[in-house]
C-alpha cells in the first residue's frame, strides 16, 4: 500500500483523514508532514494482533527514529507500543509521552555519561552496544545505587539485501559486539551486580523485503543463547530481533503482508527453540518504518515551473532536502501526484527541485504529473517515516508542522516553526 488508509480522489482532489489536501495546505501552510491516524493504528495492529495469537509472549517496540514527537508516541502507547530511542533527547522525548518506561529501550553505540544517567535514573533498558559500554554503564549503575536491566546488542553477521547504509547485521558494522567477544562481554557484566542481563538484541538493517534473513535471524539468535546457557549457566528471558521491514514506495515494490512475515519468523523461532530445547523468550520486535511510512503524505505548493527546451521540465516546490534529504542520502524513490488535479492523466514528465542552494536538491529527476502549474499542491506519498526525523534548519529555513488527521478532524502534533524559533539560541548582542 503506497498511499495512507483513508486516502480518496473525491471530486479530482486528493483527501486525507476526510480533508482535502489543498485545505489542509490553506489552514496548516506547506510545506506540510500530514500523519493518517487510522493508518498508524492498522499498522499497529498488524503486528499487536498477529502475535497476540501466534507469539502472544511478547512486545512490539516503535523505532523512534522513525519519527519521534510526544503525539505520535500517545498514539502508540493507545495501541500498546513500546518505543526504542537513540539519544538523550529522544529519551526525553518519550519520557514526556504517554508510553510506560517499562516499554521504553534505550539504544546506542556512543552513549553519553549524562544519556546514560538520565537512562538509569528514570529505569529504562539499556542496549549495550559493546564491553567499553559494559564496563562503564556497570561502574555508573553502582556509583548511582541502581540496578539497570540490559540486553546486548550482537552482530549477527547476515546479508540484509539493502542500501548500504542501512545494513546494521554485518560484520564491519559500527553497531554490536561481535559473536567472537560476546561471551567475555557477558562475563563481563556478570562481574557487576547492578546489571541485570536480560538477554540479546540484534538487527539486521532497514528496508527489506526479503524474509529468508529474518528467518536465519532466528535460528542464529537462538543458537547464541543455547551457548550462553552452556557457558555461562545464563537461560536468558529476552530476545530482541529488531526490525527492518520494508514497505511500498512505489509500484516496484512488493513487500510481504507484515501478518505473514511475522508468522514466519516466529515459526521459525518456535522451531529453533524446542529443537534445541530452549524456553521459549519474550520477544521483543522494533518496527518503525513499517508503522508510519505509508500513514504519512507531504504537501508542498508549487512556485515555479521551469521548461528548458528539448532537455527538461521542473517544478520547484517550497520545500526539498531540507524535510526530505532521503533522495540525496539512499536514493530514494517514492509515489507523486498533484492533491488538486489527482484525477487528471499523468502523462508529463518533471524533475522536482526543492528551494534550497544545492544543485543536489532535486527529489526526483522523472516524476509523472499532470500538467502542474503555480500554485499547485503536490503530494508526495510515503514521506512518514525518517523524512520529519531528519529534517533540518539548512539556509535557515522553518521546519515544517506535523498534522494529524482523522475522520475528518485535524490536529497539530508539531507546530510549524517560527523566525523566531531560528534565533531562539542564537547569542544575540
Amino acid at each position: 500500500m503506497i498511499r495512507p488508509e483513508s486516502a480518496q480522489i473525491n471530486q479530482g482532489e486528493l483527501e486525507i483523514g476526510g480533508l482535502k489536501a489543498t485545505e489542509l495546505v490553506k489552514q496548516f501552510g506547506s510545506p506540510l508532514y500530514v500523519v493518517d491516524e487510522a493508518t498508524v493504528r492498522r499498522n499497529c495492529k498488524a503486528y499487536t494482533d498477529t502475535l497476540k495469537v501466534h507469539y502472544p509472549n511478547s512486545q512490539v517496540v516503535f523505532a523512534g527514529k522513525a519519527q519521534l514527537h510526544v503525539g505520535l508516541l500517545n498514539i502508540l502507547a493507545q495501541e500498546n507500543l513500546g518505543v526504542d530511542v537513540v539519544s538523550g533527547g529522544e529519551l526525553y522525548t518519550a519520557l514526556k509521552s504517554k508510553i510506560s518506561k517499562d516499554k521504553i529501550i534505550f539504544h546506542g553505540n556512543n552513549k553519553s555519561i549524562d544519556e546514560l544517567t538520565m537512562a538509569i535514573n528514570e529505569g529504562i533498558c539499556v542496549v549495550v552496544d559493546n564491553a567499553s559500554e559494559t564496563e562503564t554503564l556497570g561502574k555508573l549503575a553502582q556509583t548511582l545505587g541502581k540496578t539497570v536491566n540490559v540486553l546486548f546488542r550482537l552482530k549477527p553477521e547476515i546479508e540484509a539485501h539493502t542500501h548500504d547504509y542501512i545494513k546494521t547485521g554485518h560484520i564491519d558494522s559500527k553497531f554490536g559486539i561481535d559473536k567472537r567477544e560476546l561471551l567475555d562481554v557477558l562475563k563481563l557484566a556478570q562481574g557487576f551486580s547492578s546489571l541485570n542481563i536480560l538477554g540479546l538484541h540484534s538487527h539486521i538493517g532497514s528496508q527489506i523485503f526479503d524474509i529468508i534473513p529474518f528467518e536465519d535471524l532466528a535460528d542464529i539468535m537462538v543458537g547464541h543463547l543455547c551457548t550462553i546457557r552452556t557457558a555461562l549457566g545464563l537461560t536468558l528471558p529476552v530476545l530482541n530481533l529488531g526490525g527492518g521491514w520494508g514497505i511500498q514506495y512505489t509500484e516496484k515494490d512488493d513487500p510481504l503482508a507484515v501478518s505473514d512475515y511475522l508468522i514466519r519468523m516466529v515459526n521459525r523461532l518456535k522451531q529453533a527453540c524446542d529443537a534445541n530445547h530452549y524456553p521459549q523468550p519474550k520477544l521483543m520486535l522494533e518496527p518503525g518504518r513499517s508503522i508510519v511510512g505509508n500513514a504519512g503524505v507531504t504537501l508542498y505548493t508549487i512556485g515555479t515551473v521551469k521548461v528548458i527546451p528539448g532537455v527538461k521540465q521542473y517544478v520547484f516546490i517550497d520545500g526539498g532536502m531540507a524535510d526530505n534529504p532521503r533522495p540525496m542520502l539512499y536514493q530514494s524513490q517514492y509515489t507523486y501526484t498533484l492533491a488538486n488535479k489527482a484525477d487528471q492523466p499523468h502523462n508529463e514528465t518533471y524533475a522536482i527541485a526543492g528551494k534550497y542552494c544545492e544543485s543536489g536538491d532535486v527529489l526526483t529527476h522523472s516524476a509523472l504529473l499532470p500538467k502542474a502549474q503555480v500554485g499547485d499542491v503536490m503530494a508526495v506519498f510515503g514521506t512518514g517515516a525518517y523524512n520529519y526525523s531528519m529534517a533540518s534548519n539548512y539556509n535557515r529555513c522553518c521546519k515544517p508542522a506535523v498534522v494529524a488527521v482523522n475522520q475528518g478532524q485535524a490536529r497539530v502534533l508539531v507546530r510549524r516553526e517560527t523566525l523566531d524559533d531560528l534565533v531562539r539560541c542564537d547569542e544575540i548582542a
